[in-house]
């Protein structure tokens, strides 16, 4: 599912407008966006929490040249950490084979 099917799907269970729709998905990834850049963290419960994580600066080595050594420089990216419930709901279950 993109981002249109997902506001359409919003848009049909909460009975609003299409761009009402996109107008409210946009916003909550928007307060997403500027909480992260901030240094805080979201968790909404049961679904799970988004965090930034911060890596160093550290010496890699070129794919294209593996006597080569380069710098790859410290950049902070986004984490994702799915709640129990979430878990829960997606989780495979196994069915029992047939008894005999």
């Amino acid at each position: 599912m993109n981002k249109s099917e997902l506001t359409e799907h919003l848009a049909a269970r909460l009975s609003i407008t299409h761009s009402e729709a996109e107008r409210m998905l946009n916003t909550l990834i928007n307060l997403v966006y500027e909480t992260l850049r901030n240094g805080d963290k979201v968790n909404i419960s049961g679904f799970g929490q988004f965090s930034v994580s911060h890596r160093h600066a550290r010496i890699g080595v070129n794919p294209r040249n593996p006597s080569q050594k380069i710098e790859i420089p410290e950049l902070n990216t986004p984490k994702f950490k799915a709640g129990e419930a979430f878990k829960d709901a997606i989780k495979l279950r196994k069915e029992s084979p047939p008894q005999a």
